[in-house]
C-alpha cells in the first residue's frame, strides 16, 4: 500500500465516518483541532487496521504525527513497512 492511498484511506474515514468537519478539513489539517480525541484515535486505528491488517503501536504516535492526516499516514506506513 502507498502513502498516498494510505492518506486517502485515513481522510476520508475521518473526514465522512469519525470528525464533524467542514470543507475546510484538508490532509493538512491539524487532527486534534478538529476534534480528534483518544476514542476517535481509537476507532482510526481500528479502521487502519481492518483495511491494512496491521495495528498501530499506539506509543509512536506523537503530537507531531497527529499534526495532519500526511503526516499520521507517514507514522502509519511506516509501521507498515516493518511488519
Amino acid at each position: 500500500m502507498t502513502r498516498d492511498e494510505l492518506t486517502d484511506i485515513i481522510f476520508s474515514t475521518l473526514s465522512k465516518e469519525l470528525l464533524d468537519v467542514g470543507d475546510d478539513f484538508s490532509r493538512d489539517s491539524d487532527l486534534m483541532a478538529f476534534g480528534l480525541d483518544s476514542l476517535t484515535l481509537t476507532q482510526l486505528l481500528l479502521a487502519i487496521e481492518e483495511a491494512t491488517g496491521v495495528w498501530v503501536d499506539e506509543s509512536t504516535i506523537t503530537e507531531q504525527s497527529l499534526g495532519s492526516t500526511t503526516a499520521f499516514a507517514e507514522l502509519v506506513h511506516g509501521q507498515i513497512d516493518k511488519s
